[in-house]
């Protein structure tokens, strides 16, 4: 079941920095510089994190957090200036 992560990082290095957005933009939507909003399931999740953002890192540097929201915390999200929380669609066109 898809949930929704909000995601965010510290990055010390630019190249690593450039590198891990480019690779969360693939699957989440940016709301700011370095928090994403990701619709994403548990597997799926996990799989970015080891298979593909956490190796971009060099942890005694850098950070990178996640955290649930859920649909409580969707609703309660307040949004000013942007777009609400992302909301995948329903369908995808490839």
């Amino acid at each position: 079941m898809t949930k929704l992560w909000l995601v965010c990082y510290d990055v010390s290095n630019d190249k690593r920095r450039t590198k891990l957005a480019k690779l969360i933009e693939q699957r989440c939507q940016r709301v700011q510089y370095s928090v994403f909003e990701c619709p994403l399931d548990d597997q799926d999740l996990n799989y970015q994190l080891e298979k593909r953002w956490l190796p971009v890192l060099k942890l005694s540097e850098d950070n990178l957090r996640v955290y649930p929201l859920d649909q409580v915390a969707k609703e309660k999200t307040r949004v000013y200036g942007s777009e609400p929380p992302y909301q995948p669609p329903d369908y995808l066109i490839l």
